[in-house]
């Protein structure tokens, strides 16, 4: 069933609203303790995860250099998670529950030996 213009454009419009919401985490940031320091740590996770994507892509090409372009994006993937902590706990002074951190709390170190073990290839 095809939209009609105005359709489209709402759902363009929500779709970037909810990618905004995604990257910007506001909703945590407006009730933390450190704001400015949770923008910098948002930046750096946004940062981290754009570049370990790019480095995944690069490390497909059959590049020579695949296995330290795979490592170091799991290493900034590991980064990534460290910094989702910081967001999460507010910069580790609010107790979280572990069912909400499991992924951080296992994936976080989880990618850091992946990427020791592309290291050691």
């Amino acid at each position: 069933m095809p939209h009609d213009m105005d359709d489209v454009l709402q759902e363009v419009e929500e779709v970037l609203h909810d990618l905004h919401e995604g990257l910007s985490e506001e909703a945590l940031i407006t009730h933390s303790r450190h704001k400015k320091l949770e923008h910098w740590i948002l930046l750096l996770r946004n940062g981290a995860v754009l570049l370990a994507a790019v480095l995944f892509v690069v490390s497909m090409l059959h590049v020579p250099s695949a296995n330290i372009c795979k490592a170091a994006a799991y290493f900034l993937g590991a980064m990534a998670y460290f910094c989702e902590i910081m967001i999460l706990t507010d910069c580790l002074t609010k107790k979280v529950p572990h069912r909400e951190m499991f992924m951080a709390y296992c994936f976080g170190p989880l990618y850091l030996l992946l990427g020791i073990s592309y290291l050691l290839h």
